[in-house]
């Protein structure tokens, strides 16, 4: 017994070879809300209103509540990734202007409010950088094709926005608790990442919603990336999609409504940079699924109006 007890004893102990993921990323911190570029824009803004729009207090007493449909919807686009879900349908049924030019006046919106929130993303270190280069030269792509390639016309815009808006819905839903443990995807990912890239940078050209949302989306629930790192990710490219789209159609193609685009711009200006602000404290979850239910309403709502 003794000696067997000695062997027992002597036995080397086996140690455990399990790796561990690297979790939610460390280097995550917090930010101030204001910038003094904040002020810089506007103060431009306030310049440059009354000098290049005709009658500018008229126009002001008409317009000023698309203000508050910029701060509600950049507010929303940064919280989710997803630009614009409230800009369209207020825009087509609200002030009745046409599918295209409510599209590219998203596009200009967009421009300013989700690269204001892309900004906060960033400062937080909640952008999973390294897939940039994966991501924005097949989003590019995408732009090119469904702006030049088959330009968005009225019928496509309502006949493809519904549906759009009504997926967009049931992927929040899907991913509202979905919060995922991963800082980074991984190598087997590219691939895939680069062909959603793509399909998201087509849907947003004709619609304006697509890139953010899908990504994030994907990210969550292929590979369980950080929700937080999902969104700023989503945010981020929905950004550079609406510069780039928004460079086109202002540029080149024309017919941007900038009577209205002034007030919604100044709005996203400021809201855009809230949801990355508020989320450090306040969890997205009750705010998400209340638009999800939105874009559903919105899907059917549009989808049924295209069909009659």
């Amino acid at each position: 017994m003794k000696q067997l007890q000695s062997k027992r004893q002597g036995f080397p102990r086996q140690r455990s070879a399990v790796t561990v993921q690297p979790s939610i990323p460390t280097e995550t911190r917090t930010f101030r809300y204001f910038s003094p570029w904040l002020l810089l824009i506007t103060l431009i803004w306030m310049v440059a209103y009354p000098m290049l729009l005709p009658d500018p207090i008229g126009l002001a007493a008409r317009n000023w509540p698309l203000v508050f449909v910029g701060v509600m919807g950049a507010f929303i686009g940064n919280v989710t990734a997803i630009g614009g879900i409230v800009f369209m349908p207020v825009m087509m049924f609200v002030y009745h202007v046409d599918p295209v030019s409510a599209l590219k006046l998203t596009f200009v919106t967009q421009a300013v409010g989700m690269t204001s929130g892309a900004s906060g993303w960033l400062h937080r270190g909640e952008v999973p950088l390294s897939l940039l280069q994966w991501t924005v030269p097949t989003l590019i792509i995408g732009t090119v094709v469904s702006t030049f390639l088959i330009h968005p016309q009225p019928m496509l815009v309502k006949g493809l926005f519904g549906p759009i808006a009504f997926i967009v819905g049931l992927l929040t839903l899907i991913t509202l608790d979905r919060k995922g443990g991963l800082a980074e995807l991984p190598a087997k990912a590219r691939l895939p990442i680069l062909l959603v890239s793509l399909f998201g940078g087509m849907i947003t050209g004709w619609v304006a919603i697509g890139e953010g949302e899908i990504i994030a989306a994907y990210c969550m629930l292929a590979y369980k990336l950080n929700a937080n790192r999902a969104i700023g990710l989503g945010v981020v490219l929905l950004s550079l999609n609406s510069i780039l789209l928004a460079v086109i159609h202002a540029g080149y193609f024309g017919g941007v409504p900038w009577d209205m685009a002034a007030f919604t711009m100044l709005g996203v200006l400021w809201s855009g940079r809230l949801g990355p602000f508020l989320t450090q404290w306040i969890p997205p979850r009750t705010i998400k699924k209340v638009f999800a239910y939105i874009a559903l309403l919105d899907g059917l709502v549009i989808t049924l109006q295209a069909s009659m």
